[in-house]
């Protein structure tokens, strides 16, 4: 099993353990938008003549079948794995070969993850703004709480330590979860950019990439400038990456 950093060193269990953590169980989660960014990247890369028609046709079909197969439960990505990227493309190489390797071209692994975490957060947060009933828009969702649940008492706690209860119904409350409303469209804004093209942090000078195009296939509101923005420094084993 090959690691996408790996460079031929062996990695010793405990390290494994301490540096990918419960991460393997969490990006569980991120499959189906890595996949998804991925297939988007290589159109682009068709589009724009990096790759050929009929590897773009062996790509979009493997990593369609293997988002499918996790969907079913065929298969979990392992501590070994220790993250979606590295257990898609060891699926993808295996039944591809080096047709899944064109992948690379124009990407590193730090915009890899940060577009599959801000597809992820994209959808939760419109999850939360639906609201349970589908269409109710959340300034109305505060009201409705008080109107549904005003008797309800609240007992919050604070450094371990019970405080004073409060109702749902309470004015304090209401204008907070307003405000968290707002919050909520502050966050959808800054995910809603496309970090693809940023590679490692300094772009891709030396390729021609679109950077609007895999904006557009994603559904991204705008592209993320400058390309520094994703940072580009390790911390445990992966890139730390700016959200």
């Amino acid at each position: 099993m090959t690691r996408l950093w790996d460079k031929g060193t062996p990695l010793d269990a405990r390290v494994l353990g301490f540096t990918a953590g419960d991460d393997y169980i969490l990006d569980n989660r991120l499959v189906r938008y890595d996949i998804q960014a991925s297939i988007a990247h290589a159109d682009m890369l068709a589009a724009q003549g990096l790759l050929s028609a009929d590897y773009l046709g062996l790509i979009r079909d493997a990593l369609t079948a293997i988002g499918e197969e996790h969907a079913r439960g065929a298969w979990r990505i392992s501590l070994e794995q220790e993250d979606c990227q590295t257990a898609i493309e060891n699926l993808l190489t295996a039944r591809i070969g080096a047709a899944g390797g064109r992948l690379h071209a124009g990407r590193s692994r730090n915009d890899q993850v940060l577009a599959a975490l801000r597809l992820y957060l994209r959808d939760a947060a419109e999850r939360i703004t639906a609201g349970r009933g589908g269409g109710r828009r959340r300034p109305r969702c505060a009201g409705c709480a008080a109107r549904r649940h005003g008797a309800s008492r609240l007992h919050p706690y604070a450094a371990g330590h019970a405080e004073q209860r409060r109702s749902l119904g309470g004015r304090g409350l209401r204008r907070k979860i307003r405000d968290d409303a707002e919050g909520l469209d502050l966050t959808q804004r800054r995910i809603g950019k496309n970090p693809l093209g940023s590679a490692a942090g300094y772009g891709t000078p030396n390729l021609d990439l679109s950077r609007e195009e895999t904006r557009r296939r994603l559904g991204f509101s705008v592209t993320q400038e400058p390309v520094t923005a994703v940072a580009a420094f390790p911390r445990q084993g992966r890139g730390a990456i700016t959200v």
